[in-house]
């Protein structure tokens, strides 16, 4: 397969052929008149996104807990959740979600698989806007690594959090709401930042600027539009 293959196109509007140039390294190669997708980081982001629906489906399948098999008046057993609603003991007037380790625990590694799927998608599908590599991909892939480490961390904590019966704090947070707020929350600007500053070398270059105002203008001569109208002239 070459670097690069270039594909004719005729625009119906002005009857003129402009070339379109489909690189190897973004993902698509042009033959003939055919577009050929060579399916790897698009496949990647589809199994990402089917992984994070089966996981929705587990959740929604998954039994609550804790509950209770109890006798209802017609003599039928009737199933109680007391994993919620249950009223406090020292306040009556107001409820509380009963044993927090039985509730989580089960499904503590679905809220992971979540978030981790969920990371994976954001970063996925801002790789697939990359048109220059220059390290772009790389780059944001090791950013989804440490957003994931993470959150990861922030997991793991929140489940020994749950049988600590003295949680320590840090810098006045427990360990899971610390690794949030001093690790995951601003761990995020790094991958807003790489993004913004690759934009115009790596996403949208202005050698893309140019082609598309050429392509502007040769719709406006087409259709007789004025400098004055819209960037694709009004239907």
């Amino acid at each position: 397969m070459s670097a690069a293959s270039e594909s004719h196109c005729r625009d119906p509007a002005s009857g003129g052929e402009f070339r379109l140039y489909l690189r190897e390294r973004t993902g698509y190669t042009g033959r003939a008149q055919a577009t050929e997708i060579v399916m790897k980081l698009p496949v990647v982001v589809f199994g990402l996104v089917v992984a994070l629906c089966a996981v929705t489906t587990v959740a929604f399948l998954t039994d609550e807990v804790p509950f209770e098999d109890v006798l209802a008046d017609n003599g039928a057993l009737e199933r109680v959740y007391t994993g919620r609603g249950v009223i406090h003991d020292r306040f009556p007037s107001m409820n509380h979600g009963g044993d927090g380790p039985a509730r989580h625990t089960p499904v503590l590694w679905l809220g992971w698989a979540f978030g981790v799927l969920q990371l994976g998608i954001i970063v996925g599908c801002l790789m697939l806007g990359v048109t220059r590599d220059g390290g772009v991909r790389l780059g944001l892939g090791l950013c989804g690594l440490l957003l994931g480490g993470l959150f990861t961390m922030m997991v793991l904590s929140y489940r020994t959090y749950l049988t600590d019966a003295t949680p320590a704090l840090f810098f006045g947070l427990p360990a899971p709401a610390a690794w949030f707020l001093y690790g995951l929350w601003p761990a995020q600007f790094v991958v807003v930042l790489l993004y913004v500053l690759s934009f115009s070398r790596s996403i949208v270059t202005p050698d893309h600027m140019r082609r598309f105002q050429a392509i502007v203008a040769a719709r406006r001569v087409a259709t007789g539009d004025s400098a004055q109208s819209g960037p694709l002239g009004s239907e």
